[in-house]
């Protein structure tokens, strides 16, 4: 779609060019239907310049290119409009230049206001007061067992997490194929939080941005088609709070040193199991962790509500780690699935892969 794009508005753009020298009598340019007088010559070039600039930035993805873009399309269309007989039909690209120009333009708002809650994410650990973390000896064995052959039983930690994912999602049980995009989580363990950003093609020209936020206790969840068109929005719901909750609960097998945070307490309920109870700001939640012999996490499950509405009701949430990797010296989870078991069986509806994890957030 991108070089389609890029190749239509440099075609439009030197379709231009051809308006400016013919207004100067460079050459003869007998297939221009168009007779340019000198004057307005310098509109076509300053319509053709804007419009090959804009193809440049926008292939650099520069995010104010759109800028550009509105300015080419302003440009041309006020030359159509003064040669409409003979140039009405440039219209057409111009409307589709001005409807990926917009669309480049909510992405830019909507990067912005990620890039704000990122921001606030991290604002208050400055003023977070140190808390006791827990002893390994006052941990379930199995836990134990999983923090030492990670590598993480003797640290507390770095304060800032990013993982960088490749996603694969399925909206509906229904689907068959998988939708593909990319995905960047940042976690907060100082002060329980996350923002999960994922950029998913569902189809050649249909885009979908996502984000996930828990922050000071309140979870958020906004898909949005283009970035302009919602299709979820869900915030101040105490059941959201306690889904976004849990999430960041069993997504701390990223950053295993979290299981000793003065926020979380455990409970053995099994040779190779243990109960994790996680409060914070008012909003609890739980779930059970599931251990192999050799301490690796295989599982993790818990009784999530699947949306936010009135009728929402509870259903196990389970993740399964599929594979294993050492990244920056921790051993954790690198391929893993995510399911529901629904009324009518089981629906694995995401697969993630983790690509890279910075431990220093940056």
């Amino acid at each position: 779609m991108k070089i389609a794009f890029l190749l239509l508005v440099i075609v439009h753009g030197l379709i231009h060019l051809l308006g400016f020298i013919k207004a100067v009598d460079w050459v003869q340019i007998k297939d221009f239907p168009i007779e340019v007088s000198k004057g307005s010559g310098y509109l076509w070039l300053t319509a053709a310049l804007f419009f090959l600039i804009f193809a440049l930035s926008y292939f650099l993805e520069w995010k104010y290119s759109w800028y550009i873009g509105l300015a080419a399309v302003l440009v041309s269309q006020v030359l159509i409009i003064m040669y409409w007989k003979e140039a009405k039909f440039g219209s057409v690209p111009n409307l589709i230049i001005l409807i990926l120009t917009l669309i480049a333009w909510m992405n830019t708002r909507f990067d912005a206001k990620v890039e704000k809650e990122l921001g606030l994410l991290f604002a208050s650990q400055t003023n977070e007061k140190a808390m006791p973390h827990a002893s390994m000896d006052a941990l379930p064995a199995a836990v134990q067992l999983w923090l030492k052959n990670s590598g993480a039983s003797a640290q507390t930690g770095p304060q800032k997490v990013r993982v960088d994912q490749a996603f694969q999602l399925k909206l509906k049980p229904e689907q068959n194929d998988w939708y593909r995009g990319k995905a960047v989580q940042y976690f907060n363990p100082v002060r329980p939080g996350f923002l999960w950003y994922l950029d998913l093609n569902i189809l050649e020209w249909v885009n979908i941005r996502a984000r996930d936020l828990y922050l000071d206790g309140k979870g958020e969840m906004l898909i949005k088609l283009w970035s302009l068109i919602p299709m979820v929005n869900e915030k101040n719901n105490p059941k959201i709070d306690e889904g976004t909750l849990q999430r960041f609960l069993g997504e701390m097998v990223w950053f295993p040193w979290m299981a000793k945070s003065p926020y979380i307490t455990w409970e053995s309920v099994g040779e190779n199991k243990a109960e994790a109870y996680i409060q914070f700001q008012g909003v609890e939640a739980s779930g059970t962790f599931t251990f192999d012999q050799e301490g690796k996490f295989r599982q993790f499950q818990t009784e999530r509500f699947m949306g936010g509405d009135e009728n929402a009701k509870r259903y196990p949430w389970i993740i399964i780690a599929q594979d294993h990797a050492i990244h920056q010296g921790i051993e954790i989870p690198t391929l893993c699935e995510a399911s529901w078991i629904l009324d009518d069986g089981p629906w694995k509806w995401a697969i993630i892969e983790i690509l890279s994890v910075d431990y220093e957030g940056g």
